[in-house]
This record gives structure tokens, C-alpha cells and sequence, in this order.
């Protein structure tokens, strides 16, 4: 049930999305960097009755961590944006709730934004956006943007995927525009990539949105992780692999993880 607190006013706006959990906070930062910019108001909910599962409970910081799936309006630029948890049950009829509030707003399009787990480094290799579409029509619309468009995969998608799917079945256009995030910093912010995914959304939809605070969190992260390296030899013939494209295996990408969360925090 889709729970209306206002209702704003807007002409054919675009939906963006973001989801949790995403690799490297991807999607929910974006939102959130933007929403906080925009000064965006939150105007509905989904209730989460019947969308999640009661097995299990996410603690942070000695706090309850209550599924959320909020939709919020920026008039001025004519954006809608939705950031939810990915339900756990019923994610056709989740989305297709989604979407009705879209279609209600006679929303032109439905773009999703998140990150893609990657065997890169976190410093030399160049964040793209993986840009993946429901037509043909809609790529060619955006031909003009810096996105990489020649992806082949067969697989499980994520919510970002799904939602692109549904929106098809209902006559909407829609893309997801995915980051790759070193695998490493799958359970952080990894400010690059939300950079990344920034820079796209405020060249398309002429945000104006200062993003050079995100240039100090990534130089904050470089050096805590540059400090690791200089006192872990293990971690750092770890990164030196990755930096020369170098497969590390499943016991190495292991121990990487866990010296970085033993120094990071």
C-alpha cells in the first residue's frame, strides 16, 4: 500500500531510483547527495506489510534498522526520486506499486542507479557507468552521454534490473546505470563511484550540483587505505596484483577484505 503524504505538482517527470543493499552504498548516497542539494521533500511511502520478511533484524549503532521505500519530489527540476530496501517477497507487486505512482505522475521515464561488484582497484582503474536499457529508442537517446553500452550478461538481476523489466511491461521507458565498485569496498561508501553515477545525473538533467565535496572523501579513503598498504605487506602485494590485472583467488580476495575492515575503522 502506497502511502501518500502530499501531493506535488509536476509536469513529466523522470523517477530515479536507488536500492539497499547496493555495492558500495551506490545509489542511496546518490539519491541522498541530491535529494539534500535539491532540498527535495519526501511526499509517500510503500508500507512494508507483506514486502519483508520478518527473519531477521538489522541492528547499527545500537539502533533498529526498519525497511524504508520513500518517494520524494523536487518540483523545480521536475524529478521524482524513490530509495527503498529491496523487499525480500512480492518484489513484482512491490514494483508494480512503484510504478503506479510513476504512471500517476505521468512520468516520462525511469531511470535506477546503483554499483556492480568489480576485480578493479579503487584508484586506477576509471569508473564507468554501465548504462542498460528496455528499447532500442531509449538508447539512442542517450547515445550522446559518456556510458558503456555494450554489456553482455546472463544472470540474476538486482532490483535496478527487475525494475528496468517491469517498467517495459508497462510501457515505460527505463534504464539502470550501474558503477563498478572494487569488491573490497562492497559494504562502504565508495565515493568515486557515486561520483561517477553524480556526474551522469547532473549532466542529463542539468542539476548544477557542486560535487567537489566528494573529491575530499575520496582523498580521505585514499589515504587511510594508502596507510594500510605502507604497514601491510599482505595487503599490499594483494593491491599490487589488482593494479596489474592480476585474478586473485577466493582465500586472497578474503584476507584483502579482512585487513582492510581490521585498519579502516
Amino acid at each position: 500500500m502506497v502511502k501518500m503524504k502530499a501531493f506535488p505538482k509536476h509536469k513529466a517527470p523522470f523517477l530515479i531510483s536507488g536500492w539497499s543493499p547496493d555495492a558500495g552504498e551506490t545509489g542511496w548516497q546518490a539519491i541522498d547527495f541530491i535529494n539534500k542539494r535539491l532540498a527535495a521533500r519526501e511526499f509517500a511511502d510503500i508500507e512494508p506489510t507483506g514486502f519483508f520478511s520478518l527473519g531477521g533484524v538489522d541492528i547499527k549503532e545500537n539502533v533498529c534498522m526498519f525497511p524504508e521505500s520513500r518517494f520524494f519530489s523536487s518540483e523545480k527540476k521536475d524529478l521524482i526520486f524513490f530509495k527503498s530496501n529491496s523487499p525480500s517477497i512480492k518484489g513484482y507487486q512491490f514494483l508494480n506499486l512503484v510504478l503506479d505512482v510513476a504512471k500517476s505522475f505521468n512520468v516520462q521515464g525511469v531511470y535506477s542507479v546503483g554499483g556492480m561488484l568489480s576485480m578493479i582497484p579503487h584508484t586506477t582503474s576509471p569508473r564507468k557507468v554501465v548504462a542498460v536499457f528496455n528499447s532500442p529508442r531509449l538508447k539512442a537517446d542517450l547515445a550522446a552521454y559518456d556510458l558503456m553500452t555494450d554489456l553482455d550478461y546472463r544472470g540474476t538481476p538486482s532490483m535496478n534490473g527487475f525494475l528496468v523489466w517491469v517498467a517495459g511491461k508497462r510501457e515505460l521507458p527505463a534504464a539502470c546505470f550501474m558503477v563498478n565498485v572494487p569488491f573490497y569496498l562492497a559494504d562502504r561508501v565508495d565515493p568515486r563511484a557515486g561520483k561517477a553515477v553524480l556526474e551522469f545525473l547532473n549532466l542529463r538533467f542539468g542539476l548544477g550540483i557542486d560535487l567537489s565535496v566528494l573529491d575530499r572523501e575520496i582523498e580521505i579513503q585514499d589515504r587511510k587505505i594508502e596507510r594500510i598498504r605502507k604497514n601491510n605487506s599482505f595487503f599490499d602485494s594483494q593491491m599490487t596484483k589488482l593494479e596489474n590485472k592480476m585474478e586473485l583467488s577466493h582465500e586472497e580476495m578474503e584476507g584483502l577484505l579482512d585487513e582492510l575492515n581490521r585498519f579502516m575503522d
